[in-house]
């Protein structure tokens, strides 16, 4: 049996292929929803996701956060936050 030394964090699952306009479109209908009820725990994961896919790594980690707050057994979450933490270069553990 061989081990991996690094196992890679996978992509995203990526929301349907849509043009700027439509990104633009959910993420404001997400970002809506998330603030007439913040607790919103899928928009707040769908929105994560379609950030990430957009390469806003550091936006997307505080939403994840935010899942991780409401649900911390949260698998998505979880590895959410290790993607992007890999993206942006943040240690994946504090140093307390």
């Amino acid at each position: 049996m061989t081990a991996k030394t690094a196992k890679q964090m996978p992509e995203p699952p990526l929301a349907p292929k849509t043009s700027g306009e439509d990104w633009v479109a959910q993420i404001t209908r997400l970002q809506e929803a998330l603030t007439a009820y913040p607790t919103d725990i899928l928009s707040r994961c769908q929105l994560a996701t379609i950030l990430e896919t957009l390469g806003q790594h550091e936006e997307a980690l505080f939403n994840w956060n935010a899942v991780l707050a409401r649900d911390a057994n949260s698998l998505k979450a979880r590895e959410g936050v290790v993607r992007c933490r890999q993206r942006t270069g943040r240690p994946l553990q504090s140093t307390l």
